[in-house]
């Protein structure tokens, strides 16, 4: 009879660990160009926020998190085909991630149709937020956001005489052109796109070059694509300045231009050394699990999912999206870049721009 009792006793000790070991993950869709760096950097930021909440012990009573990922390959339609899985077959009810303004565009009819909720990470067209839907937020800054600085260290500090804009073809790249040309007028001798697949630059940066151009302006998100006009660039033996549009600039891109990016500048809404503990926890995660120092692509896929989580857990719910969005509005977050709040559309709203450029091969403050 006691050692009936005695085992009954630790059958209910032990049901509570093993309810919550049972409980079903809850589960996060991330969409991005996953065969690119760009890609790749954002997803591993995901990660690393879905590993530290698994580490503390999950969400809503110990469920953990589970990532499902698919590539868009920068490519709309692939993006819809993506969101389409994920919430109709893979038991998704919020999407985080991609690069592309286009593809960011295009899931968004889906994700409303279908009563959910999209964190896009790094999409900077300001019509990514707004769309009537309540379900939509934006990490990255805007085009527009980033023009209130950056336009005016661009007219009042660098002051070029004629200027080139090379720019994927892509909403991004095409409102890039449209806001250089509002902003510099007949100073823009050049402009033109590339497609997103493209590798060869040998001919558009030949036009930029011979336009007269004093400082080529590029927007790409693609990394391996601007680094490669970066290094075109000094092939031609082009001595001007060189303009990377903001949120763009990244140590891979550097890499992969070798010593033609050195004297690049633009701007951007994190650098790894900020002084705070979230940054240093994020920071050292990164590098135990990868081996080097995160930056602001990896820092929006780390900001994505742990918002995400944190809006379930403090709503009580990982399928209401509407309790979900509203716990996302109310709440002022602390990350790795410091406080974010949303606005009303769902916008993202940190810091100012940090202006940046390439010294001695690596990324730093301007002016230090």
């Amino acid at each position: 009879m006691k050692k009936a009792l005695v085992a009954t006793a630790i059958l209910c000790a032990l049901a509570p660990a093993a309810w919550g070991q049972s409980k079903a993950p809850v589960r996060i869709g991330v969409i991005n160009p996953a065969k690119t760096l760009v890609g790749k950097q954002g997803i591993q930021g995901a990660t690393i926020a879905a590993d530290l909440i698994n580490q503390g012990g999950g969400i809503l009573g110990g469920r953990k998190i589970e990532l499902v990922v698919y590539d868009t390959n920068f490519a709309p339609a692939e993006g819809v085909s993506a969101v389409q899985r994920l919430l109709t077959q893979d038991d998704v009810k919020i999407v985080t991630g991609e690069v592309s303004s286009s593809v960011a565009l295009a899931v968004i009819p889906v994700v409303e149709a279908e009563g959910a909720l999209f964190i896009a990470t790094v999409p900077k067209h300001p019509d990514v937020t707004k769309s009537s839907y309540n379900g939509i937020f934006r990490l990255n800054s805007t085009t527009d956001m980033d023009s209130a600085s950056f336009d005016a260290y661009l007219t009042k500090a660098v002051r070029p005489g004629k200027v080139a804009v090379l720019a994927e073809n892509s909403d991004f790249g095409r409102l890039t052109i449209a806001n250089i040309k509002k902003l510099f007028g007949n100073k823009v001798v050049y402009a033109d796109t590339y497609g997103m697949q493209q590798n060869d630059f040998n001919a558009m940066v030949t036009n930029a070059r011979a336009s007269g151009a004093d400082m080529v302006c590029i927007a790409g998100s693609n990394m391996e694509q601007y680094g490669n006009i970066l290094r075109a660039l000094s092939d031609l033996k082009f001595d001007g300045k060189r303009c990377i549009m903001p949120g763009i600039l990244n140590s891979e891109g550097v890499r992969i231009a070798g010593a033609a990016a050195e004297g690049a500048f633009s701007a951007d809404i994190y650098l790894p050394t900020l002084g705070n503990s979230a940054n240093a926890a994020f920071v050292a995660a990164y590098k135990a699990k990868y081996g080097n120092v995160p930056e602001k692509i990896e820092l929006l896929g780390f900001e994505s999912v742990t918002i995400a989580a944190k809006a379930m857990d403090q709503a009580g719910t990982a399928t209401d999206v509407k309790k979900i969005a509203d716990a996302i509005r109310k709440t002022t977050w602390k990350t790795p870049r410091g406080t974010v709040h949303f606005d009303a559309s769902g916008q993202a709203v940190s810091g100012g721009l940090i202006m940046i450029g390439v010294k001695n091969g690596a990324l730093a403050p301007l002016g230090k």
